[in-house]
């Protein structure tokens, strides 16, 4: 197999001939298009990772860069650019780049951020704070719920924009979903909406996936809410196997899907010595079988780790 027809027979639920693997990291804020498509392609060379995952990282001006929120209801107001803006445009010439580069030698998955997420950047990158995003939410949830609906409007194009220029699916970044945040009958009216309707966009496209990666935040311990996930049309699924207290095994038979993860990147990728890490790969791939499995991280790698321990992750995998 190659990586595409691995790739395509994992979705697809069938035997692979091994175990494939992917890994990745942040970009720093200062890179522009043609270093982030360098650096990703070195990664994916140097690795010889299964597919390539495009960050959505630090272009600055994210699509919602002009809207100020001082009171909840401002939401209703708010006006959007669409394609027409720089996050946008660089995302899709990131994906243009690598289909161009690597198109026919691996899958490419762009990075999207979850509409509630982008409407906590309007907060985050405008001065105020999560804190005063979730204070809206609570008071004032309709008028919260009319920007993220209108974010989610414009993300739902850009998955069309993204399929067009030649993705193979996406890497959903779903979010919002730790604990603290929200019950789970709050984040089924708030979040759960908005997610499906970026999800079900990417399946009216032939042959393209979904990868669905719950994510908890820092200030969250990392923690998430892995089970309200449940149902969701992912093609492929990672969350925290280490702290959201769902196993492989455990998420496998929730989903009924693929997974991808395994190894933690707070722990033996990081601090375990190169022979660790392959034991630890291949413990955890006898543990959980090779069929329906992809090896990865519970979320991103730091940028400064040494390329040896995923060369490492990933040939153990391959030697199973």
């Amino acid at each position: 197999m190659n990586k595409r027809e691995r790739m395509e027979a994992l979705f697809n639920q069938r035997e692979t001939d091994y175990v494939p693997a992917g890994f990745w990291f942040h970009y720093p804020a200062s890179y522009t298009v043609e270093q982030h498509l360098e650096g990703h392609l070195k990664l994916f060379y140097e690795t010889d990772q299964d597919i390539i995952k495009l960050m959505d990282d630090n272009f600055g001006h994210f699509l919602t860069k002009d809207v100020h929120i001082e009171k909840a209801e401002d939401w209703r107001n708010i006006q959007l650019p669409g394609r027409n803006c720089e996050h946008y445009k660089n995302m899709e010439a990131l994906i243009r780049g690598a289909v161009e580069k690597v198109g026919q030698e691996a899958m490419i998955f762009p990075t999207m951020w979850s509409p509630f997420k982008i409407a906590s950047f309007t907060y985050v990158f405008g001065g105020s704070s999560d804190e005063v995003f979730m204070k809206h939410c609570e008071e004032d949830p309709d008028s919260v719920l009319a920007g993220v609906k209108a974010i989610a409007d414009v993300l739902e194009d850009w998955v069309d924009g993204f399929m067009e220029a030649g993705a193979d699916g996406l890497y959903y970044s779903g979010q919002f979903s730790e604990p603290a945040r929200f019950s789970a009958e709050i984040w089924e009216k708030m979040v759960k909406p908005f997610d499906l309707q970026i999800l079900d966009r990417v399946h009216t496209w032939e042959n393209k996936y979904n990868i669905v990666h719950i994510c908890g935040e820092a200030e969250h311990n990392f923690t998430a809410s892995p089970e309200r996930y449940v149902g969701y049309p992912g093609d492929l699924f990672n969350w925290d196997v280490h702290r959201d207290q769902l196993s492989l095994e455990q998420g496998r038979e929730c989903f009924n899907k693929p997974v991808l993860g395994g190894l933690d990147n707070h722990g033996i990728l990081i601090q375990g010595s190169l022979k660790d890490i392959a034991e630890e790969t291949k413990h955890i791939i006898r543990k959980f079988g090779k069929k329906g499995f992809m090896l990865g991280a519970d979320c991103t790698v730091p940028a400064d780790i040494d390329i040896e321990r995923l060369k490492t992750a990933i040939q153990a995998a391959r030697e199973m």
